[in-house]
């Protein structure tokens, strides 16, 4: 069954496609096929653009559902069946793999083999449908339609009255074919030959039929909607291949030149497009050029190719680290953010208000356009969308436009999306949600939505009103807040001891204003960013379990911060003069894995 498409105008993979179809509806040049009278029948305004990911989902914008005659989009495909049937060498045999440099109805022929010169041209065509399994001209049509089906994703027709209108106008394609079985590479009886090619090429698709049966040869023969191997992954390569130097005809070198993609075109105004590993395109627009082929297909094809950078041969930068295969993994996540109880409770009441995704490897257009799917469904209560770049490689310019376009589209729909992103790329031009960890874009989110709750994650929390002593009465608190010191660190400033001797001397900390964090590494002087262990904010308390050696270099203030301490020399007078006090502390509810207790030895 076909997934269903996208047509919502927010959608913003189709929001981009509809720019781009929008932006091309005043080019009103070319006219329709005529020598075939049935196409010069067709509507000239009508004008669609469709897009297949491998993974099936299909993007549209325009007429993407009206149907028209298949034409030369078919050879690519009938070629895919004749290697399928008859093996690569038999068929090379009979027709080449060489461009023409001529106009798809070119007669010439090569002089001592008689071969047509390739199978995108009609006379390669004629010979390639004939190549095709069966022992009669029905059987190799069924043969030829059901392939075409497959890699459809759907039962396929013909239009009868567009083939009464070829077989009536194609002397041109007899003499070819006439000419060929003279020369000995057209076998058989040359009428049903040619009656099979007529029929095949008036089969009736749409543009999603055709994005879809592109992105089957761009998946290698795996048709992406019906999970179907189609053909072999080496017949894919190969019909890839000869598209790529024919498919245009006499403008396939300025194609590969602008464009960059394999692709055919046919006298009905059909273009399709294959990026290996990524998508298929169907465009469709009557209005042909001088060549034949579509006016607004190709200029669509242009714009999408420079806009996204898709050319094939568009130089890459080398990944600077190994990378494992690029994957999306969507999971609820929570920041290394010290938080008091009530802050915590409040984010553990609404798990499903931030969701996060991690990308990992290159992103492309095919990860691109599942992260977009993924936000698309996200449920009606996620307010935070965060997109975790730690592990991404290189950012291809499509998979960016398409982050932008999604970043643009959450924000319409009141969802903040957020970036980590540790090597500053800033992918996500004309935003400030971008942040180098995950740990503080989720830091950000959270303290986003503890304010939408009515919290203030930022306010002051005096250590006489902590969480630390419970229901203890004024004159413990009094006690309690006395035992503690006060350190006061302004923004950037670092505490001068060695992280070592903090965890001997210190065994509680607690964060009345600004914010703390624990630095992996040294911090510089000059540092802008520091890689960060966790951070705590106001209310937040602290044990020595929560300064690991391994993640442990240096204490930072990164805000202006008041610090209480309760150092060892402390707790033990506490537990002298009042030791009730510290019965309280021994029960407090901290986040650290050590109590007060045995932080002390005791």
């Amino acid at each position: 069954m076909r997934h269903e498409q996208q047509r919502s105008a927010d959608d913003p993979l189709t929001g981009l496609l509809d720019r781009v179809r929008g932006s091309l509806s005043d080019l009103d040049d070319g006219e329709p096929a005529s020598y075939i009278p049935e196409l010069g029948r067709v509507d000239p305004a009508l004008f669609g653009l469709s897009l297949c990911a491998l993974d099936g989902q299909v993007y549209g914008s325009g007429d993407t559902t009206a149907p028209f005659t298949v034409q030369s989009v078919s050879k690519p495909f009938v070629f895919a069946l004749a290697l399928a049937d008859r093996g690569l060498e038999h068929v090379l045999g009979r027709v080449g793999a060489e461009p023409s440099g001529e106009a798809f109805n070119s007669i010439r022929l090569e002089p001592v083999t008689g071969r047509p010169p390739n199978p995108m041209v009609n006379a390669g065509a004629i010979v390639t449908s004939s190549l095709v399994a069966g022992d009669t001209a029905d059987a190799r049509f069924t043969r030829i339609l059901d392939g075409l089906g497959a890699f459809a994703g759907r039962p396929l027709t013909v239009d009868e009255a567009v083939y009464t209108s070829e077989c009536a106008t194609g002397d041109r394609n007899r003499a070819l074919a006439y000419l060929m079985h003279n020369a000995g590479s057209l076998t058989g009886d040359v009428e049903e030959q040619l009656g099979v090619y007529f029929r095949q090429c008036s089969v009736l698709v749409t543009c999603d039929d055709l994005a879809v049966m592109h992105a089957t040869l761009a998946g290698g023969g795996v048709n992406p909607v019906t999970g179907e191997r189609v053909v072999a992954p080496r017949h894919a390569q190969h019909v890839l291949a000869v598209m790529a130097t024919c498919g245009m005809y006499d403008a396939s070198g300025q194609w590969m030149l602008q464009v960059g993609m394999p692709a055919k075109s046919g006298v009905s105004g059909a273009i399709g497009v294959a990026l290996p590993g990524q998508f298929g395109i169907g465009v469709f627009s009557p209005p042909l050029e001088e060549k034949g082929n579509s006016v607004r297909g190709i200029a669509a094809c242009h714009l999408l190719s420079d806009q996204f950078g898709l050319h094939l041969m568009r130089a890459t930068v080398p990944q600077r680290r190994p990378l494992p295969p690029r994957s999306l993994h969507p999971s609820p996540l929570r920041s290394l953010r010290h938080r008091p109880r009530d802050q915590r409770a409040a984010l553990d009441a609404h798990p499903d208000r931030i969701r996060v995704h991690v990308l990992q490897g290159d992103l492309d257009f095919a990860t691109a356009e599942q992260t977009l799917r993924a936000a698309r469904e996200l449920a009606p209560a996620v307010g935070w969308f965060a997109l975790d770049l730690t592990r991404v490689g290189r950012i291809e310019p499509v998979a960016a436009d398409l982050l932008r376009a999604l970043g643009e589209d959450l924000r319409a729909r009141s969802v903040r999306m957020v970036l980590a992103d540790p090597d500053e790329r800033q992918a996500m031009a004309r935003t400030t949600d971008e942040f180098p960890d995950l740990g503080r874009a989720l830091e950000t989110c959270e303290d986003d939505l503890l304010t939408d709750l009515g919290l203030d994650p930022d306010a002051p929390v005096p250590l006489a009103d902590c969480d630390l002593f419970g229901r203890a009465d004024a004159s413990l608190r009094h006690a309690l807040s006395e035992a503690f010191d006060t350190l006061r660190l302004a923004a950037g400033q670092t505490v001068d001891q060695p992280a070592e001797r903090l965890r001997e001397r210190i065994v509680l900390w607690y964060v009345e204003s600004g914010r703390l964090a624990v630095c992996a590494d040294a911090v510089p002087a000059d540092a802008v960013v520091v890689r960060r262990a966790w951070s705590a904010g106001p209310g937040a308390a602290l044990t020595p379990a929560d300064f690991p050696p391994r993640f442990t270099r240096q204490v930072l203030a990164e805000r202006d911060t008041v610090c209480r301490t309760l150092t060892a020399e402390g707790l033990a007078r506490l537990r002298k003069s009042v030791p009730e006090a510290v019965a309280v502390l021994e029960r407090a509810p901290l986040e650290g894995a050590e109590t007060v207790d045995r932080a002390d030895g005791v």
